[in-house]
C-alpha cells in the first residue's frame, strides 16, 4: 500500500512539475517571525519568537496567473494559506479581508475536514510597492486577525522573501 501510494504521489507531482514548467508564476520563499499574538490565541498553536517557513505570492500580470495574491505558513504538520479578496488587488499591501485555509495532517487525496475556508482580515506593509515577476527580495510586516480560524486571534510577524518559480 505504501508503495502504490509514492508511487501516486510521484506520478501526481511529476504531471504538475510538467504543466507548470510551460509557464512559471513567481512566488517568493522565505520566514517568518512572530512578535506578537493576543490573548485569544490560546490554542492556535502560535507563540511570540515562533519562526515559521513562509511562502508570499503577489499578482505580476502573467496570463492565466492565480486570480489572488496570497501568504503562506508552514509549522510542523500543517499549513495556513491566507488568500486576499478584499483590500489591495496584487499585492496585499495595506488594510483587506480574505479566506484562509488550514490544512492539517498528511497530504491526501481525500477531502480533509480541515480545509473548510475561514474568513481573515489583515494589514500589511508590503515592499517594495510594485512587484514584477523579477523582483528578488520581498518583505511582509504586519498581522493577520483570526489566525488558524481562531476568532480574534491577533499574530504580528516580520518575513522576508526571495524569488522563486514554481518550474
Amino acid at each position: 500500500m505504501f508503495r502504490f501510494t509514492m508511487t501516486a504521489l510521484v506520478a501526481l507531482f511529476a504531471a504538475s512539475v510538467s504543466a507548470s514548467a510551460q509557464t512559471a508564476f513567481p512566488y517568493w520563499l522565505g520566514s517568518a517571525v512572530i512578535d506578537s499574538v493576543s490573548s485569544q490565541c490560546a490554542g492556535a498553536f502560535i507563540a511570540k519568537n515562533d519562526v515559521l517557513e513562509s511562502a508570499y505570492r503577489a499578482k505580476t500580470g502573467i496570463s492565466g496567473e492565480p486570480n489572488n495574491p496570497g501568504i503562506n505558513f508552514y509549522q510542523a504538520r500543517s499549513t495556513m494559506s491566507y488568500f486576499r479578496t478584499a483590500g489591495n488587488a496584487t499585492t496585499m499591501n495595506g488594510a483587506g479581508s480574505g479566506s484562509a485555509y488550514l490544512i492539517r495532517g498528511n497530504v491526501t487525496t481525500i477531502p480533509n475536514p480541515s480545509q473548510n475556508t475561514f474568513p481573515f482580515t489583515f494589514n500589511f506593509k508590503v515592499t517594495p510597492a510594485t512587484i514584477t515577476k523579477t523582483t528578488q527580495t520581498v518583505t511582509v510586516d504586519g498581522w493577520i486577525n483570526n489566525w488558524r480560524g481562531v476568532t480574534n486571534c491577533k499574530v504580528t510577524f516580520r518575513a522576508a522573501y526571495r524569488l522563486g518559480n514554481w518550474q
